[in-house]
C-alpha cells in the first residue's frame, strides 16, 4: 500500500471511528465530567484530517505572536487514535491540557490576593461579591441590584427582559452631569458565550471601579456614560456551573430538536446565516431558526437600537486568545475604516500590556456571520471591538480564579485608552 493510499485509508477509518464514537449528545447530559478529555495544539492547516476531526469534536482557532494554532478538544477514547493520525499526517503537535477535569476541579479555588480596600465596604461586602472567585449570576445580580440602590446619583438600574428560563437582563448606566444631554457613550457587556467565565468576571470588575471608584475615572465619565451588561447570556451561564462546564450557547429550547441552545453571537441580525454557522441545533455554532431568535439578543439589540446615535464605541469581551478583533467577522473582506479600527485597537493592546493580537476577526481568526460586533457597527456604531481576554491556551476557557483581578485591571487600562483615542 503506497503512502496515499494507507493515508487515505487512515483518514476514512478516523472519520468512520469518530462519527461512532462521539455523538452530539455528549454535552447534553445531566452532569457533564471531562474525566481524562485533553486539549492538544497543532499547526493550523487545511489538512482533511482537521476536518473529520473537526467534524466530531470542538477545536479552536488561536492566533499567538503572528502565528495560528488549532486547539483540539479530545475525548480519552480518541487520544491514541489522534495522536497517531496526526503523527503519520507530519504535524506537530503539544499537550496543553493533560486532564480537563483536574483543571475544572482546581479553577474556582479562591484567590489569595489581597482584595482591594473598598470590596470591605461596598456592595460587595452587601452581596456576597468578589474577584477572587468566580460568581454565581445571582450574586452578580444581587451586586447589580446593590449598585443601583446605594449609588443611584450615578448608577442607573434597567432590566432589559428576561432570558429563556426567565432570568432577568440587567444593565447599568454609569454616568455624572458631564456633557449633559449631548454625551455620548460606551457600551460593554460579558458573557454571551457560557463557558468564557472571565468575560463576566472581568466586565463586573470594570462596573465595580467605574461605580464606587468613580473618581479614580472621572476623565472617563466625565466625557461618556458608560452602560455595562456583566452576563448577556444568564441561562448558559449557571448551566455551566452546574452542569457542563464546556457549554457554549444559550439554553432555549428548539423545537424538532432535543438539542438545546443556539450560539447568541451567531445569532445577530447583520449576515445571520452566512459562514461560521450551523443550521444543525446540536452544533456549538448553532445560528437560530432566525436572526434575534433568541430573548437575551433581541433586548440587547431594542435597548442598544434605541440609543445607538449617542453610542461611539462597543466592546465585547469574550475569552480566549488574547486578541482586539474588529468587524468585519461575517467574512475576510476589508472595512472602510480599517486603519482606523486599527489604531485605536492597537492603543488598547498596549494599555493591557502589548499582549494583545489586533486585527480583522475574519482575517485574524475565521469567519463567522451573526456576531454582535458586526451587528452593532451595522448600526452606526464605528468603534467597534470584541476582545478576547487571556490567556494563549495554557488554561483556555479554564482560567484560574487568582488570574481575574490582573486580567482586569488590564482590561479596564485598555477600555480606559482606547475611549480616550477616539
Amino acid at each position: 500500500m503506497n503512502r496515499s493510499l494507507e493515508m487515505l485509508f487512515i483518514l476514512f477509518t478516523a472519520i468512520t471511528v469518530l462519527q461512532t464514537v462521539t455523538g452530539v449528545d455528549i454535552f447534553e447530559t445531566e452532569r457533564t465530567l471531562y474525566n481524562g478529555f485533553s486539549v492538544l495544539r497543532t499547526e493550523d492547516t487545511d489538512e482533511p484530517l482537521i476536518e473529520a476531526i473537526r467534524s466530531s469534536t470542538e477545536v479552536w482557532k488561536v492566533t499567538v505572536d503572528n502565528a495560528t494554532y488549532l486547539d483540539i478538544l479530545v475525548k480519552p477514547e480518541l487520544q491514541n487514535m489522534i495522536e497517531q493520525l496526526l503523527n503519520c499526517a507530519n504535524m506537530s503537535y503539544t499537550t496543553l491540557i493533560q486532564d480537563l477535569q483536574k483543571a475544572i476541579d482546581l479553577e474556582n479555588e479562591e484567590s489569595d490576593e489581597v482584595a482591594v480596600a473598598s470590596f470591605k465596604t461596598s456592595c460587595a461586602t452587601t452581596s456576597g461579591m468578589s474577584w477572587t472567585q468566580y460568581q454565581s449570576y445571582d450574586t452578580i445580580s444581587s451586586y447589580m441590584d446593590c449598585l443601583g440602590s446605594q449609588y443611584g446619583y450615578i448608577a442607573q438600574l434597567y432590566t432589559i427582559g428576561s432570558s429563556s428560563e426567565g432570568r432577568p437582563l440587567k444593565v447599568i448606566k454609569i454616568g455624572t452631569e458631564g456633557r449633559g444631554q449631548r454625551k455620548q457613550s460606551i457600551w460593554i457587556d460579558g458573557g454571551i458565550h457560557a463557558r468564557e467565565w472571565i468575560s463576566p468576571a472581568a466586565v463586573s470588575y470594570l462596573l465595580m471601579e467605574l461605580v464606587e471608584n468613580t473618581n479614580t475615572h472621572s476623565d472617563l465619565l466625565n466625557q461618556y456614560d458608560v452602560y455595562v451588561m456583566p452576563v448577556m447570556n444568564p441561562d448558559g451561564y449557571e448551566y455551566t456551573r452546574e452542569s457542563n462546564r464546556m457549554w457554549r450557547k444559550t439554553r432555549s429550547l428548539n423545537r424538532g430538536s432535543s438539542c438545546r441552545g443556539v450560539d447568541p453571537n451567531r445569532n445577530f441580525g447583520y449576515e445571520w446565516g452566512g459562514k461560521g454557522t450551523s443550521q444543525d441545533p446540536c452544533s456549538d455554532i448553532y445560528r437560530g431558526s432566525s436572526a434575534f431568535s433568541e430573548p437575551e439578543t433581541q433586548a440587547v439589540r431594542d435597548f442598544i437600537t434605541a440609543r445607538k446615535r449617542n453610542i461611539k464605541m462597543y466592546l465585547t469581551f469574550h475569552s480566549y486568545g488574547q486578541m482586539v478583533l474588529y468587524p468585519w467577522g461575517y467574512d475576510a473582506v476589508d472595512h472602510r475604516d480599517e486603519n482606523e479600527l486599527d489604531r485605536v485597537g492597537r492603543i488598547g493592546s498596549r494599555a493591557a500590556g502589548n499582549k494583545y493580537t489586533v486585527g480583522s476577526a475574519a482575517k485574524v481568526l475565521y469567519p463567522a456571520a451573526g456576531g454582535s460586533d458586526d451587528w452593532a457597527m451595522s448600526e452606526g456604531i464605528k468603534f467597534s471591538y470584541t476582545i478576547e481576554l487571556p490567556d494563549t491556551g495554557s488554561h483556555g476557557f479554564i482560567l484560574p480564579a487568582n488570574q481575574i483581578i490582573p486580567v482586569s485591571k488590564e482590561a479596564l487600562q485598555a477600555v480606559k485608552s482606547m475611549a480616550d483615542s477616539i
